[in-house]
């Protein structure tokens, strides 16, 4: 068995075709169904599914997949560190983030780590929460933004406490109030990001025991502030995302604290370029 196969059947089966695998990897399309066949002999297993809809797992697949992502995160890593160790950098980092992140805090981190390692590429993946910590979970991805209770077997470092807000349209009657009490979000049809980016929203309702009227619910920030300034609903935002907001719409505080934590999900097998990429954002942002 040979680490490039595992590389070929990994990439197969995240992009849950042959021929798109092959054309990343720059591989014809026979190679990579040799390489796939070579490996399934050797384990003497049948691991993929294939049908009109694409390629998926069948049941040993999903188990032998869980180790191979494990030992070409383990390689990745290894070739890290040697670089390192000689005094070289080469190879990329995989970070996973959600569009607020991405927005306000990627530019200026990814401008100092450049600058520290010239030669690293980065790679970005945005996501909602639950997604990326799964990713780095399984070692599709070096590390995430994320927040906190994380639900995977990650590690989690907490970063930034992120005030959240009940955001109103100036068409809205609550816009002339200075505070949000609890009880009123549940007199007002709410508008929801979906599952997956609910986190902070869904923690937000249990703690306070709140059962509201969801009239929609949607994963773009920007298009649940549209909704927000045309008055269809109410919505809970955290502040980051409300930076540069437009005009229209109110922030209101909430007469209790509210807020989600920011921080960054790894796992123990961090490489020298992960470890390096961490240190700087917890010297830029970490504020707790």
């Amino acid at each position: 068995m040979t680490i490039q196969r595992y590389e070929i059947f990994n990439k197969v089966v995240q992009l849950q075709s042959i021929t798109k695998a092959g054309i990343e990897l720059s591989l014809t399309q026979s190679a990579v169904s040799h390489a796939i066949k070579s490996l399934e002999d050797e384990l003497g297993l049948h691991l993929l599914l294939r049908n009109r809809l694409g390629i998926k797992l069948t049941r040993e697949g999903e188990k032998i997949y869980e180790h191979t992502l494990t030992i070409i995160h383990a390689h990745h890593n290894l070739l890290q560190d040697a670089y390192a160790l000689n005094g070289l950098e080469s190879g990329a980092i995989r970070i996973g983030t959600f569009a607020s992140v991405t927005t306000h805090w990627l530019p200026t981190i990814l401008k100092e780590f450049k600058r520290k390692h010239p030669e690293i590429i980065v790679e970005i993946l945005e996501d909602d929460y639950e997604s990326l910590e799964n990713a780095v979970h399984l070692g599709e991805l070096d590390c995430c933004f994320t927040t906190a209770p994380t639900k995977h077997n990650i590690d989690f470092l907490p970063l930034h406490k992120d005030k959240l807000f009940c955001i109103v349209s100036n068409d809205n009657p609550l816009h002339t109030q200075t505070t949000m009490s609890l009880q009123q979000l549940e007199k007002y049809p709410i508008i929801k990001p979906k599952k997956g980016w609910d986190s902070e929203v869904i923690t937000f309702f249990n703690k306070y025991k709140i059962d509201p009227t969801v009239k929609f619910e949607i994963s773009d920030d920007q298009s649940i502030i549209a909704l927000v300034q045309a008055n269809i609903g109410i919505n809970i935002r955290p502040e980051l995302v409300l930076k540069n907001a437009p005009e229209g719409i109110t922030a209101l505080e909430f007469e209790d604290e509210a807020y989600r934590i920011i921080g960054l999900g790894f796992t123990n097998q961090t490489s020298h370029a992960t470890k390096s990429f961490i240190s700087i954002v917890k010297e830029i942002y970490q504020t707790i």
